[in-house]
């Protein structure tokens, strides 16, 4: 059918359509690219919609205002979407289609700083937000940005930072598919969103992170520390440096590199006391002293010792008692952490007693980072020396009830 129709109408529908823009809300961006005068001239907007219709349908050529119209609606030329010259001087011509161009482009800085806001909003919505439903929200913005990137003439500036909004959602998407047990769409938007930052020359640390993080959920512990290790390497001074180091430390640990998870620790706490840009402690680019505490409990459980992971806890409870962000899955997963401390120790009161609170976090909450500190507890319990214990059939009981929410609540995330 579009093969029947004139080259400017298959261009006007396709430009509309590749900014998702209904024929209401062109009538809209038409009248909102008109002057005063233009506007005083321009029929109801019943009418225009007819028109765009008629127009896109090839029955009639737009002629004045509507070429300008819609040259400034979409950031083209007249020449460009109609075929026909500009009405200029000859001399110099090409310039002006150059000024033109560079003038009026089809994404303007307010819609890519929009862009900006949103993908930071749902960063600070990332800790109290279940992970299924930011995910939603966060593919959902990806898909604009990258319909913009892909159909767009906007530009080199501009480009570049959609292709740092670009590479900051898949690396967010990363760490929420990982969060809800799937790693490997996890790594393939990692990789997608190496490849967004490159394109941007923008720094890769938060992506590296990301990575990181996805690599520890799947076994490959050197990899993580290594994409760690490069992300702190890189990272500016913000608290995703601390965070860098802090997820180094956990991987190196992990592989019983005890040295090197110490020296990672140290650097963790040497970039935390450095003159950091703050940010809200909620993101998932962010290390408040909560978090920081949590890798080095997590550390300390690896290395045998449960003194200095009881330490850690109670530095948590400090800085939150101080007033940083209680996050809920970095309180649930101290609390777990904890546990096993107590466990560790024969004491299984004080790992009851730690749990106890964390037993009715909603369903949705109890993300992969979270269950895990319930999947060691349990090994613990399996200990001969537990075997009788009414308190630890109680504790695995509760473990297996919090685990099978956790996983059905994954489930119905995916199917919604």
């Amino acid at each position: 059918m579009s093969d029947d129709l004139p080259a400017w109408a298959v261009r006007l529908r396709a430009e509309r359509r590749n900014r998702l823009w209904s024929q209401r809300e062109m009538a809209r961006r038409l009248v909102e690219a008109a002057d005063e005068d233009m506007r005083a001239r321009l029929p109801s907007r019943e009418t225009m919609i007819r028109r765009i219709k008629a127009y896109e349908a090839g029955h009639n050529r737009p002629g004045d205002p509507y070429r300008v119209l819609y040259a400034r609606a979409f950031g083209l030329t007249e020449a460009e979407l109609f075929g026909a010259p500009i009405d200029v001087p000859s001399h110099g011509s090409d310039l002006i289609d150059l000024l033109a161009w560079v003038e009026q482009t089809n994404v303007g800085d307010g819609t890519i700083n929009m862009l900006a806001e949103e993908a930071q909003r749902l960063g600070e919505t990332h800790a109290h937000v279940p992970p299924s439903r930011v995910l939603s929200d966060v593919v959902r913005l990806e898909r604009h940005t990258r319909v913009l990137l892909s159909g767009g003439k906007q530009r080199l500036r501009q480009t570049r930072e959609l292709f740092r909004i670009e590479a900051d959602l898949l690396a967010h998407a990363c760490i929420l598919l990982g969060d809800l047990h799937r790693n490997g769409p996890a790594v393939s938007h990692g990789t997608a969103a190496a490849l967004c930052a490159e394109e941007a020359g923008a720094s890769p640390a938060a992506v590296l992170s990301a990575q990181a993080k996805t690599e520890r959920w799947r076994g490959r512990f050197a990899a993580s520390a290594d994409l760690a290790r490069r992300g702190y390497e890189c990272s500016p001074p913000t608290q995703l440096r601390v965070l860098l180091a802090s997820q180094e430390a956990n991987a190196v640990g992990l592989l019983g590199d005890r040295e090197r998870a110490r020296e990672a620790l140290r650097r963790a706490e040497e970039a935390a006391e450095a003159r950091l840009s703050q940010d809200s402690g909620v993101s998932p680019w962010s290390c408040p002293r909560p978090r920081q505490a949590l890798y080095a409990l997590s550390v300390a459980l690896q290395a045998g010792k449960p003194e200095e992971a009881l330490h850690a806890a109670r530095m948590a409870e400090s800085a939150w008692a101080s007033g940083d962000p209680r996050v809920p899955a970095t309180w649930a997963q101290i609390r777990f952490g904890a546990a096993n401390a107590y466990a560790m120790m024969g004491d299984l009161h004080g790992a009851a007693e730690q749990i106890a609170p964390v037993m009715n976090m909603r369903p949705e909450f109890r993300m992969s980072t979270v269950t895990n500190y319930l999947v060691e507890l349990d090994a613990r319990l399996d200990d001969r020396r537990f075997q009788g214990s009414d308190i630890s059939a109680t504790l695995r009981e509760q473990i297996r009830d919090f685990t099978c929410a956790a996983l059905s609540a994954v489930g119905a995330g995916e199917g919604a």
